[in-house]
């Protein structure tokens, strides 16, 4: 049974990179007819739009992961149904169901190891790809989503504010040091902080130390706790929300789930964000589901025939692709508008989809 079991994982995986590498080769191509010529307009180096693809191939990967997993396991199943080596395994006396074992055990790892993959490195390549094309390319100034490192602006009021480490998206900054200069450049005031959080229309800043000046000699100085700090404009021209639902399922799950809380106690709604931030756990979970679809629909075709095999195959997979991503797009829009409790919408298509391949594989004869 082993070596039976590496015969088929072995067959399965091949057809498997092989299969995602033209899937993920073909988005990259149609990314490089859409996207290619806007940037080219601002005669950017070579270099650097390579960089901006590369820096999209983890995220293109792990869209097209669920699917090269079915179509895999769909044209691996129908040879082995074409050259009768399925009829050969069960008149050898091989259960169907212990067959499987090992492909959904592998299918099962395949989903895990994908929300590690998500959090890790698509979440930073997706984020440095942006910062490419958003800021290095199209020159556009830095976005609101951008974590920088060592940022100055210069506020209203006088006001010059130095943060070791600036996060727009949940507007976090850490490490702040906050001069207020008068007209003859002279520090009238210094407000240090370890951690400062946005609120609405004001810095929520923990730990600060107010220092204040008088001739350039400290007259006074006062430590807080939670030190209110109102002011007009912001260290960045950022927004709590992310205006793209893709950008938003690339954000590492922690920083999304500040996000959510942070919306929830500024008294905005959350509905989007919370539905992606469960949609980023159900979407790797794809994989599985494929995957018992796929061991199961290949014993629904009676046909020996390679050519008609590997169409059906590929039919099969585009219709189940496609119903399955419109299920998505259906939940993630009841999710948003608060039609629908966020789990349920983002899992959705997951459930339906599991009791259909359950289904199906009740039906395919031991």
């Amino acid at each position: 049974m082993k070596i039976l079991y590496r015969y088929i994982l072995n067959e399965i995986i091949k057809s498997f990179f092989l299969i995602i590498s033209a899937i993920v080769l073909f988005i990259l191509i149609s990314n490089l007819i859409d996207e290619t010529p806007v940037m080219l307009s601002h005669k950017p180096p070579l270099l650097l739009v390579i960089n901006y693809f590369v820096c999209k191939l983890p995220f293109l990967a792990t869209e097209a992961l669920p699917f090269s997993i079915l179509l895999s396991i769909l044209y691996v199943f129908s040879q082995l149904n074409r050259t009768n080596e399925l009829n050969a395994m069960k008149s050898a006396g091989i259960d169907f169901f212990s067959l499987i074992k090992p492909i959904l055990a592998f299918a099962l790892v395949v989903s895990l190891f994908t929300i590690v993959f998500n959090e890790t490195v698509v979440s930073s390549s997706y984020e440095k790809a942006n910062y490419i094309k958003n800021v290095l390319i199209e020159k556009n100034g830095n976005t609101s989503t951008e974590i920088r490192q060592d940022l100055a602006k210069l506020s209203s009021g006088g006001k010059v504010f130095y943060i070791k480490y600036f996060d727009g998206l949940i507007g976090l900054m850490r490490g702040v040091c906050i001069l207020t200069i008068d007209n003859n450049f002279n520090i009238t005031e210094r407000l240090d902080a370890r951690e400062g959080t946005w609120d609405k229309d004001k810095w929520l800043l923990k730990d600060a130390v107010h220092r204040k000046f008088s001739n350039n000699i400290e007259t006074g100085i006062e430590k807080s706790p939670l030190y209110t700090l109102e002011v007009k404009d912001a260290p960045e021209d950022f927004v709590v929300r992310r205006k793209s639902p893709e950008d938003t399922l690339t954000v590492n799950i922690f920083r999304l789930n500040k996000l959510i809380k942070l919306l929830k106690e500024s008294g905005f709604s959350a509905g989007e964000e919370e539905t992606n931030m469960n949609l980023k756990l159900a979407f790797p979970f794809a994989a599985f589901i494929f995957a018992l679809l796929g061991i199961s629909i290949p014993f629904m075709f009676s046909t020996t025939r390679s050519f008609l095999n590997a169409a059906l195959g590929f039919i099969t997979t585009i219709v189940i692709s496609f119903f399955y991503m419109g299920f998505v797009t259906v939940g993630l829009s009841l999710g948003k508008v608060g039609a629908m409790p966020p789990v349920f919408a983002a899992w959705m298509a997951n459930m339906f989809f599991l009791l259909i391949g359950l289904g199906v594989l009740m039906k395919v004869k031991r």
